[in-house]
Formats: C-alpha cells, sequence, structure tokens
C-alpha cells in the first residue's frame, strides 16, 4: 500500500500495489547505505559529551574569537577562529526552548535547514549559508542533527573515523572526520511547532561513547524505488 501526501500533509491518494509492480520501478538494484546510532534521553537537558577538544585541534582553538568578522560559516577552518568545544556548548546550551514553525511537506530536510540558520545566528556569524556538504559549519567543523526521533541518522560517514576531512589542512595538520564537533537537538513538535528540548554536543572521536551505533559497526543498507510522477494518476 503506497500512500501519497500532498502539500498539507494530507492523504490525497492511497494505491495497493503487488511487489511485482514496484520491482519495475527498481532500474538499478543499488541499495542505499548509510551509518546510524540511538539517542537515549536522559534526565539531563544539556550534556557536554566530549570535555575538551581533540588533540588535533586544540592547537587551532581560540576563545571568544569573533565569528561576524567571518564572511560566511561554510569558510574553511583557519587557526585561531575555531572556538572551544566548551565554549560552543555553552552558547548553543541557550537555545534550549526556542521553537520555529513546523513546516510540514518534507519537513525533516526544512525543519535541519531552519535550526542550521537559527544555530548559525546564534553563533555569531552575520549571515547564514548552507552548500550541503560535510559538516554544516565548515568554519567550526560542527554537524548539526535535529532529533525528533531515537534514530541518528549518520549518512556515510562514521564519526570516529580517523580518515581525512576533505577540507585544507591547517598549518600543515590534516583534520580528520574524527575531529568534527556534533551538535545534536532533540525536539517535538505537534505539527505546527518544534521546540528544542535536548541538547547534545560531542566530538565525533568520543560520538558512540554515548550514541550506540545501530547493528554494531555496519552500514545499515535499503533498496529506495523513485516512483514514476504519474504513478499516483494512473
Amino acid at each position: 500500500m503506497i500512500v501519497e501526501l500532498n502539500a498539507d500533509d494530507i492523504i490525497s491518494c492511497v494505491k495497493v500495489v503487488t511487489g511485482d509492480v514496484l520491482a519495475k520501478f527498481n532500474t538499478t538494484g543499488t541499495l542505499t547505505q548509510k551509518y546510524q546510532a540511538r539517542l537515549k534521553r536522559r534526565n539531563r537537558k544539556l550534556e557536554l559529551i566530549a570535555e575538551e577538544d581533540t588533540m588535533v585541534l586544540q592547537p587551532f582553538v581560540f576563545p571568544d574569537f569573533n565569528l561576524a568578522l567571518v564572511e560566511s560559516p561554510i569558510n574553511h577552518p583557519a587557526a585561531g577562529q575555531l572556538l572551544p568545544i566548551r565554549q560552543i556548548f555553552e552558547q548553543l546550551s541557550k537555545l534550549i526552548g526556542t521553537s520555529f514553525a513546523d513546516t510540514g511537506h518534507d519537513q525533516d530536510r526544512k525543519r535541519g535547514d531552519e535550526l542550521h540558520r537559527i544555530v548559525c545566528q546564534n553563533l555569531g556569524y552575520k549571515k547564514y549559508q548552507d552548500d550541503g556538504q560535510f559538516p554544516d559549519i565548515r568554519h567550526q567543523l560542527i554537524e548539526i542533527k535535529l532529533q525528533t526521533s531515537p534514530t541518528i541518522d549518520l549518512g556515510l560517514v562514521c564519526p570516529d573515523s580517523t580518515e581525512p576531512l576533505d577540507i585544507p589542512q591547517i598549518e600543515q595538520q590534516q583534520v580528520r572526520h574524527c575531529d568534527v564537533r556534533y551538535a545534536l537537538f532533540y525536539a517535538k513538535t505537534d505539527g505546527e511547532t518544534v521546540t528544542l528540548t535536548h541538547f547534545f554536543l560531542t566530538t565525533g572521536e568520543k560520538f558512540f561513547n554515548r550514541f550506540p551505533q545501530c547493528k554494531g559497526k555496519t552500514l545499515n543498507k535499503k533498496l529506495q524505488i523513485p516512483l514514476p510522477r504519474n504513478f499516483f494518476s494512473n
């Protein structure tokens, strides 16, 4: 049974087909794969999981750097312009209780975009910018996750990986995936308003110390089939 939602998240059509009908649309047989973890909430609404940045980043952090001086949050990080992870935690903790409109259709992506904008503003950037690349705020090596369910989708990037991140070196030092800071916000929604209720901050290096990886150390795989535009009209 395939259900279609319109722009107002109202069911507009229901179509029941057999598996062989869907199989015709599977033209590649490609499995989409991604890492996943579990977010288990506890009594505390605020958790700084990594008290310090990784040893690689520590020489390059500088407290109280004015991010308004930076042209864009997707600039590459530079020595002396990275805020310490504890300062980022203190600043972003102020967002707990913040609410914004739930955008409905295609809501996960749009919710994430709005949170990304709010985080950039809170940190002090003059403008919000997103190029869809990892990590979200490249200048501060911050990846942002908005959670309304316990499953954390991590894509193809394993947080504790020591593989090099695809950015220029900082003073001849190559940044790794595990050096990235992960800002996770848990939120509740009533369908109209999203409210941030919990905040967690960690390095990729210590990510799995707090958030257990799903199904061991393997990639979760699934088959995704794009439906033709006229699927519900035929």
